[in-house]
């Protein structure tokens, strides 16, 4: 602990504990007071990692014209295909809909959005601020497929606003939009980029942004600080967060006031040697534990994502979320709940080249808008879709041809060979080695799929034929 007096260690450590523990000791034991100081740096970095990461995102998004995600502030950015094998831009990346994002820049004038008639197409966009949160939503769920204008104004604005359908009023002056819109398949790819492009937007007042100063730096710690202030300096939280960042001062975050180079040398070497071991066991592994470790929501083989609407207080959660991409960009339950399954109904794994079957009783997922059944394999870097003879890569209520059972019901033949022509229309192929995962899609769906009870039968084993 060279150039920190122990005792000044000791002290503030103790202060650390009696606020994050509610206890105050005249004597605090030395093991104790850095357990304290230990928790309050981990509690301080999963309260800042979504901002870091959100301004990572931006960064890359804005600064580096060669990156997948290049655009330009307040503009749209447009998928223009449909995901295949090729696709590694993200992990079990969706084919039901064309993503599009824009990022925002509120503070010096609101932002007209207008929205297209889209004549009962689906589509959705998700508001996210700089803390990750999803702050509002407009699409067919909300406010319905009609042409309308959708103001959006930044926090500290008190200027005139335009005349609009609908004012969104975001918490952060830094937004990010999410746009989806549906596509039923290759033969709509033209009718859907003329609905993509009916989305558009244009600030109030001409402006120059105040663009960010620093880079984001992965695995750079004393710069995860530092952008993290400067992304709380641009969009302060509000409310009960204030208390905690007086807490997290102590430990350099809280805004503009702090900095990495404000701390003592013994709280950056705390960092230091904290930050990887949360970051590797907290956050970043967590997807490969899940695997690896039987869900407890897991029923049926299936887990069930029904993200909620927002994270609260539950900055672990955010923070989480935040480094899986999982809820980072998702949709509520509301809009769109998910189930995964990679295991079958007696818990052993799917792949390996066995054959499975899948029951929907009801011929479908319980949904108004549009389900699907995607499959992913498992290979080396993510999970991608599977290379295949007849280019399917999931089934859903836009797969033509496909055969019913005298009931209704709906059975999804999946196996890496053709299982024939009574089977074929409703094969989902498979691969021939690698383990896989299936991902159900439901968006907006049925109450009773929104009901903690509601799963999907197992995949079921069976022999091929």
């Amino acid at each position: 602990m060279s150039k920190l007096n122990r005792a000044g260690l000791r002290a503030m450590a103790a202060a650390a504990l009696g606020l994050c523990l509610g206890m105050a000791h005249a004597q605090t034991p030395a093991a104790t007071e850095d357990q304290a100081l230990d928790s309050l740096i981990r509690e301080a970095m999963l309260y800042a990692y979504p901002y870091q990461e959100f301004m990572k995102m931006r960064h890359e998004a804005l600064e580096v014209k060669d990156s997948p995600t290049a655009t330009t502030l307040n503009h749209f950015r447009h998928s223009r295909h449909l995901a295949t094998p090729k696709d590694r831009w993200a992990n079990g990346p969706i084919r039901d809909t064309f993503y599009s994002t824009a990022w925002l820049d509120l503070e010096k004038s609101p932002l007209v959005l207008s929205l297209p008639e889209t004549h009962g197409r689906y589509y959705v966009i998700a508001m996210i601020g700089a803390d990750l949160n999803t702050f509002s939503y407009v699409g067919r769920r909300i406010g319905g497929t009609k042409a309308r204008k959708v103001a959006l104004v930044g926090p500290r604005w008190s200027g005139k606003i335009p005349q609009v359908d609908q004012i969104v009023r975001a918490p952060t002056r830094d937004v990010y939009l999410n746009l989806r819109v549906l596509v039923t398949g290759e033969d709509d790819l033209k009718t859907a980029h003329a609905v993509q492009d009916g989305f558009r937007m244009e600030p109030v007042l001409r402006t120059d942004p105040d663009s960010p100063q620093l880079k984001p730096q992965a695995q750079d710690w004393s710069r995860f600080v530092d952008v993290s202030n400067e992304a709380l300096a641009r969009n302060p939280p509000t409310g009960t967060e204030h208390a905690l960042l007086q807490r997290f001062a102590s430990v350099g975050i809280c805004g503009k006031a702090c900095s990495w180079d404000k701390l003592p040398e013994a709280v950056q070497q705390r960092w230091l040697s904290l930050a990887p071991e949360i970051e590797k066991n907290e956050l970043k592994n967590r997807l490969n534990a899940d695997r690896k470790t039987a869900d407890p929501r897991r029923r049926n083989g299936w887990t069930p994502y029904r993200l909620p609407d927002g994270f609260g207080n539950n900055y672990a959660m955010r923070a989480q979320s935040a480094a899986m991409s999982g809820g980072i960009l998702g949709l509520e339950a509301a809009e769109a709940t998910y189930f995964a399954a990679s295991v079958d109904g007696n818990g052993q794994a799917l792949g390996e080249g066995r054959a499975y079957r899948l029951h929907l009783p009801q011929g479908r997922l319980p949904a108004d808008a549009f389900w699907s059944v995607s499959l992913y394999e498992f290979v080396t870097g993510g999970q991608y879709m599977v290379d295949n003879p007849i280019n399917r890569y999931s089934i859903g209520d836009r797969t033509k041809g496909m055969k019913f059972n005298a009931d209704g019901s709906l059975d999804i033949w999946l196996q890496p060979t053709d299982p024939g022509p009574e089977k074929r229309a409703n094969w989902l192929p498979t691969p021939e080695k690698n383990l896989f995962y299936l991902m159900a899609r439901a968006y907006q769906p049925w109450p009773e799929v929104l009901d903690p009870s509601w799963i999907l039968e197992p995949v079921q084993r069976i022999n091929a034929q």
